[in-house]
């Protein structure tokens, strides 16, 4: 199915909902815009979606109620099945404003694993103030703008000069393991992509705030920049040993720059930039890893590094999960065989080791550096 280009041909849906299914096989939707009541699913194999506009709003500012429409996961929303593998998706050029829950979105339908994805490509899509706060009434609503995967296993996954903004979670978010789930992630890249000022809609309201650029696990992320998100500009888990790389990516202004929870074994960052960050800088567990943070213009009141805990983000502010926060902070994590440098843009206090882990943490392998301003050139 092919348009004119999204001004040219328009799809307008003003009371119901209007589902454009892709349940065949090598599929293309291309060129054409979405208004309103208007979502894109994909539920078979060799899908194309290219030049494709979608908003789920009719004036261009107020967001649709689309759950009482028959709901809409995500506007552009691929569903998976126990079992099976979707693979070779393909969305170039896609954009998505106002989505009422998730701009992208992959998902399994009726089962949290035992399915996934593979071949799957972002290039230069939008996801532009994603989820409405209608979901749970905002309490239980924690829409991303790309949700990729939420459930299913993921391999050889492709985010390319893609732009989240204004999010009310995440920019991007790979969900992960948890208690009783796990989700295998495989050849995972995130290049040249960009968070903007997410999580700052959500208020307190949600039982898991999240509220970050980047939130991934195992993956490859290469010249990605977060600017002030409302906790951490990349929220990080290693789920596999040495399968976490972060090279030439920065943070301007978030509460944390850089977040590193549970694992960290053997991850390598290299010539990240924290700029301005209001909490943290640097915060993580690891052994065996390899990292390089400077740390530019810290805006916070204690340390810029904290080692020995992430102090469990997602339930920070959320009163529901006060005990389980306690908890977690009474955990003490070794960490050892780390190269940490450190370096800062003036004298200062720098490292904090997490009380229970002051004795579990070993910093002979942290190193802090501090690089003056240069001075002007001679007349």
């Amino acid at each position: 199915m092919r348009g004119a280009g999204p001004g040219l041909t328009r799809i307008v849906a003003e009371s119901e909902p209007c589902r454009i299914v892709a349940d065949a096989p090598g599929a293309t939707v291309a060129n054409l815009g979405g208004f309103g009541y208007v979502g894109l699913e994909v539920h078979a194999d060799r899908f194309t979606a290219e030049d494709v506009y979608v908003t789920n709003s009719l004036d261009g500012k107020t967001y649709l109620d689309f759950g009482r429409k028959g709901g809409c996961t995500g506007a552009f929303m691929a569903w998976g099945r126990r079992g099976k593998t979707l693979r070779n998706l393909t969305f170039r050029r896609c954009s998505v404003e106002r989505s009422y829950h998730h701009g992208f979105s992959l998902n399994l339908a009726g089962a949290n694993e035992g399915g996934g994805f593979a071949n799957i490509l972002y290039d230069q899509c939008h996801a532009i103030s994603a989820g409405s706060g209608f979901e749970g009434g905002g309490k239980r609503d924690w829409s991303c703008g790309f949700d990729i995967p939420d459930a299913g296993d993921v391999e050889g996954l492709t985010v390319r000069d893609c732009w989240a903004v204004n999010c009310w979670q995440d920019g991007f978010h790979l969900d992960g393991s948890w208690d009783s789930h796990h989700q295998k992630a495989k050849d995972v890249l995130f290049e040249r992509c960009h968070a903007l000022n997410c999580g700052h809609r959500s208020g307190t309201l949600p039982a898991e705030l999240y509220q970050s650029g980047f939130y991934v696990q195992s993956a490859r992320l290469v010249d990605c920049h977060a600017v002030r998100c409302r906790k951490a500009g990349f929220l990080c888990k290693n789920e596999e040993s040495n399968g976490l790389t972060i090279e030439d990516c920065s943070d301007t202004g978030s509460a944390y720059g850089l977040v590193v929870e549970y694992g960290g074994e053997r991850m390598t960052v290299k010539d990240f930039v924290s700029d301005g960050a209001t909490r943290r800088a640097l915060q993580m567990v690891g052994s065996d890893a390899e990292v390089e943070v400077e740390v530019r213009n810290f805006a916070g009141t204690g340390k810029p590094v904290l080692l020995g805990v992430t102090e469990r983000l997602e339930f920070v502010d959320a009163p529901g999960h006060v005990a389980d926060l306690a908890r977690y902070r009474a955990r003490g994590y070794a960490m050892k065989g780390n190269r940490i440098a450190i370096v800062v843009d003036r004298p200062m206090a720098v490292l904090e080791v997490h009380g229970p882990s002051v004795n579990r943490v070993n910093v002979a392998g942290v190193t802090v550096e501090y690089y003056p301003p240069r001075p002007l050139p001679a007349d």
